[in-house]
């Protein structure tokens, strides 16, 4: 937020070559606090512990077990 009022000081005191330099610091610092939570979502993501990744996998053998199991059913009748 300091870049932009920054920015907009630059503006009014005609001084454009600060005015863009201020507003590009502004949008590099919010491309970089972007690329900083995609890096903690990752992050979070690649060192999920066991347990949550074998909780996942048996919700989906259960449904997976069910499914099959109907089928068999209405195949029998």
């Amino acid at each position: 937020m300091e870049n932009i009022q920054t920015a907009i000081q630059h503006a009014y005191d005609a001084r454009p070559a600060e005015f863009k330099n201020s507003i590009l610091d502004a949008l590099n610092d919010k491309i970089q606090n972007h690329i900083d939570v995609r890096r903690m979502e990752l992050a979070s993501s690649i060192f999920k512990t066991d347990d949550e990744d074998e909780e996942v996998a048996s919700a989906d053998d259960e449904e997976e077990f069910q499914s099959s199991s109907e089928g068999n059913v209405d195949e029998k009748f």
